[in-house]
């Protein structure tokens, strides 16, 4: 097939020449005769003919398969024209990838504001979820936490009475504990962005400026209050069935433990004061969110003592596409292409039959679940011929038969560009270029494919950052079909992989179904079935599986390759 990555991408070991040599030997000739010098035409071209052999020995061409390789345990076996290997003279800057988070020395404290059930342990987790997806440093310090761990779990509404003196000392205190701990974790982290999050409720100028005044005592630390406000009521009663579930109410009957929980939030709004732009003499920094990113509002106050405004930017941007409401994002890996079953990497083939059987089970599936939802899902998918295969089966198809899906078609869903590696086995790059091989093994995540195009995981995030925001955006069942790289970014976000773990995770054979809970997005696989049994994905450089083959489908499923 054509190169997966785009017809641009062209192999940049080929050598250098001259495109007219007949017409420059000519000229040079000419040239002689003008200028009565025998001599002066023979040494320009004993030059150009010098300059083509060094041309050919800089820029060797990779090795090919000649009519007699063949098709082994391991992939393709190469007939090198050349007896040593191949190498890229690239520079460092070129061959890894550098993640722009740790070019910049920013700490930041987030102190998030509201009343109980507005969702703020939730946009908490969404904001450390998509920082770490960036390369930040993130940690959550959560008060309520602090105070079961302290024995106080399943305290009665009266622990939160603001006449309730004594119970107010001990929420301040362990809250300025829990400030403490942030501080530490910031001062602890070197070189790079780190955030802290205090989850508590902060709702009195009092207690903010308890914070501020101690935040300040940090040299290069910055404060950002993040409130959220909710005046929606159908939200807010969602939020409320959600709360039931906190710690607090384990093994509670539910109506008693409404009951208590509506009255703890009564209890907070006796002293709720909401921020403003400036407290108690300071402009404060702060962002005020209104039902879950229904308005915006940000306001930069005088904390700003860092150089640079790199996270609150972020995490602007993120709440703009934060939502409350209840949504599922399903994952399905399109598996396998020709070329997977090849065993070579990248390429713009189409679906092999196990591949088409995989997308009529998922057909199967969507149909099913549309027929009890009353609502059709939304497809996002890539631009190759795999992915476009795909699609063809699912667009036709909707909820009662005869209403279309929407497809959306997006470049930057698909697989991560291989550069010169392109058609090529993990056999032959083994072959052909170990030292690349080798640097890849060493450094997966930032280690870049040479060539025009060539991406690292590094550069995947790069590209899928802004597709994470609108699938946050996205209301509704969304069907995302990605290759296996993209599915890993994508996972890798969802569940809060450090970035350092991220191209080693195992993506799952099944549909992966992600449904919004109270912490986040909850995860849960679908077999989808094969035949009799399971289906799996597959690994690219998996052994040789002539298509027709299915009954070494389960061998195919497990093979495992260092280059993936």
């Amino acid at each position: 097939g054509s190169s997966g990555c785009g017809s641009r991408i062209k192999d940049d070991t080929q050598p250098r020449t001259f495109r007219f040599p007949f017409v420059w030997m000519a000229s040079s000739f000419l040239l002689g005769l003008l200028v009565g010098s025998s001599g002066c035409g023979a040494g320009l071209l004993a030059g150009y003919w010098s300059r083509k052999r060094a041309d050919e020995e800089d820029h060797r061409t990779p090795a090919t398969i000649d009519s007699e390789g063949s098709i082994g345990p391991e992939g393709p076996t190469p007939r090198r024209k050349h007896q040593d290997a191949l190498k890229f003279r690239r520079s460092g800057s070129a061959a890894f990838a550098r993640n722009e988070m740790t070019l910049v020395d920013e700490k930041l404290v987030i102190a998030m504001v509201g009343l109980p059930a507005r969702g703020k342990s939730y946009i908490s987790r969404a904001v450390i979820r998509y920082l770490n997806f960036l390369g930040c440093q993130v940690r959550l310090f959560n008060a309520g936490n602090l105070r079961r761990a302290s024995g106080q779990a399943g305290v009665s509404s009266d622990f939160f009475n603001p006449h309730n003196a004594e119970a107010k000392q001990q929420r301040e205190r362990m809250a300025m504990q829990c400030l403490d701990d942030t501080i530490e974790f910031l001062n602890s982290v070197k070189g790079c962005v780190s955030v802290g999050i205090l989850d508590a409720t902060n709702t009195t100028i009092e207690r903010r400026s308890h914070v501020f005044d101690r935040v300040a005592q940090e040299p290069g630390i910055s404060l950002l209050f993040l409130e959220s406000i909710c005046e929606d009521d159908a939200m807010l009663q969602e939020n409320y069935r959600l709360k039931l579930k906190n710690a607090d109410y384990d093994g509670a009957d539910a109506c008693q433990a409404q009951a208590d929980f509506m009255k703890r939030v009564k209890q907070y709004e006796q002293a709720y004061q909401p921020v403003e732009d400036v407290e108690d003499g300071v402009a404060r920094n702060y962002i005020k969110m209104v039902d879950a990113g229904r308005k915006l509002i940000k306001c930069r106050g005088s904390d700003q003592r860092s150089k640079s405004d790199v996270v609150p930017k972020l995490v602007f941007d993120l709440l703009g596409s934060l939502h409350l409401g209840t949504r599922t994002i399903f994952l399905m890996v399109v598996a396998p292409s020709e070329n997977d079953v090849k065993g070579v990497l990248g390429g713009d083939t189409g679906l092999a039959p196990l591949g088409k059987e995989r997308a009529r089970a998922l057909r199967s599936f969507l149909c099913a679940r549309e027929a009890e939802e009353k609502e059709n899902a939304q497809v996002i998918c890539g631009t190759h011929q795999r992915h476009l295969e795909t699609v063809s089966l699912l667009k036709k198809v909707g909820c009662g038969g005869n209403r279309t899906r929407r497809v959306l078609k997006m470049q930057r869903m698909n697989e991560m560009c291989v550069g010169t590696f392109d058609n090529m086995s993990v056999a032959e790059i083994e072959q052909l270029y170990p030292e690349e091989a080798e640097s890849r093994r060493k450094d997966k995540l930032n280690y870049r494919y040479p060539g025009e195009g060539g991406e690292s995981y590094q550069d995947l995030v790069s590209r899928m950052h802004e597709h994470i925001l609108r699938l946050e955006q996205y209301q509704g069942s969304t069907v995302v079909i990605c290759d296996k790289r993209v599915c890993r970014v994508l996972l890798a976000y969802f569940r809060d992989t450090p970035l350092k773990d991220m191209p080693y995770l195992k993506v799952p054979t099944e549909l992966v179904e992600l449904e919004r809970s109270h912490s986040g997005f909850h995860e849960k696989l679908h077999s989808m079935p094969w035949r009799g049994r399971v289906s799996g994905l597959y690994e690219p450089g998996s052994p040789h599986l002539s298509v027709g083959h299915e009954d070494s489908f389960d061998r195919f499923l497990r093979t495992q390759v260092s280059m993936d």
